[in-house]
């Protein structure tokens, strides 16, 4: 009777010669040139075959990947305008204000399938006065009260922004702001304007006593531009105040702001669509960038 283990120890054996024998085999084969970016079927080693890849040889790969990101309309453009394919497509994902171009994308029903390997990413980033103006909005955050001071610097800081009231009433307003610093407020009467009249006492110096007001506008006009390379929008500031034991706490809240950036966001996916152009005084419309044309755009994420 054959004993299993001498049985199992002879596979082993068998199997070891082959293996063996395989390798010099291997080792007896000259060196010959590969033609670099194919792929070759070789031996493991172990009785069985392995694929080799040698693209990363090549003058140039067999296919196109990448993952590229730019900030602005204008590039987006040009890059998609470079490299598009047959089935390239655009996809505009409008919260998180990204859009998406897929190089390589399928072709269509009748055309051939594409790898997808291809894509360029549009990150709009937000202007540092959209930015500046949005920290401070009650609206979306209930701790942004400024002091007195704090306020007159902020107003003096992003007078440029601000359309209404003007420069000039702006800057006196911030002033007279950081002039009552040491003032007791009474009451805040509206007026037939629509504005805020503050009335204060001094407290201190020699003035001690004395009675005066100021007059609040009821809301700032800003010329904002929400996104860096995008277009100018009016935003709306309704201004607050808060009387206190701490003293006058002053701020504002922004007229709907989402809707300023959905506006804003379809407006930079038309401009990817149609192109830019720019409208100069007494000439002709300037056309600042073509747009990518019949490439299909879809709402969503790919």
């Amino acid at each position: 009777m054959t004993d299993y283990k001498d049985a199992e120890l002879g596979v082993i054996e068998s199997a070891s010669e082959a293996a063996t024998i395989a390798a010099l085999a291997v080792t007896g084969i000259e060196p010959h040139p590969i033609e670099a970016g194919k792929l070759y079927a070789v031996a493991d080693g172990r009785g069985g075959v392995k694929v080799i890849d040698t693209d990363d040889y090549a003058d140039a790969p067999r296919r196109t990947k990448a993952a590229r990101t730019v900030t602005d309309a204008a590039s987006f453009v040009a890059y998609v305008n470079r490299h598009r394919t047959a089935g390239t497509e655009v996809y505009a994902h409008t919260s998180s204000s990204s859009v998406i171009a897929v190089i390589d994308a399928h072709q269509g029903t009748d055309g051939p399938a594409g790898w997808e390997k291809h894509k360029l990413t549009l990150a709009l980033e937000h202007t540092k006065a959209w930015l500046a103006w949005t920290a401070h909005d009650l609206g979306q955050n209930p701790r942004g009260w400024f002091g007195q001071q704090e306020f007159a610097e902020f107003i003096e800081d992003r007078a440029l922004d601000v359309q209404e009231p003007d420069h000039a009433r702006l800057i006196e307003l911030a002033t007279k702001f950081e002039a009552t610093k040491k003032v007791e407020f009474g009451q805040a009467t509206r007026l037939d304007n629509g504005e805020v009249q503050f009335q204060y006492t001094e407290t201190v110096g020699a003035k001690k006593g004395t009675k005066d007001s100021i007059e609040f506008p009821k809301e700032l006009k800003l010329a904002l531009r929400p996104y860096i390379g995008g277009p100018i929008y009016f935003v709306f500031a309704s201004l607050r105040y808060r009387i206190g034991e701490d003293g006058l706490r002053l701020g504002y809240a922004l007229q709907r702001p989402e809707n300023i950036l959905e506006a804003a966001f379809a407006d930079i996916v038309t401009e990817i669509r149609d192109g830019r152009t720019d409208k100069a005084a007494d000439s002709d419309p300037i056309v600042v960038h073509e747009g990518i044309g019949d490439v299909p755009i879809f709402y969503g994420r790919p």
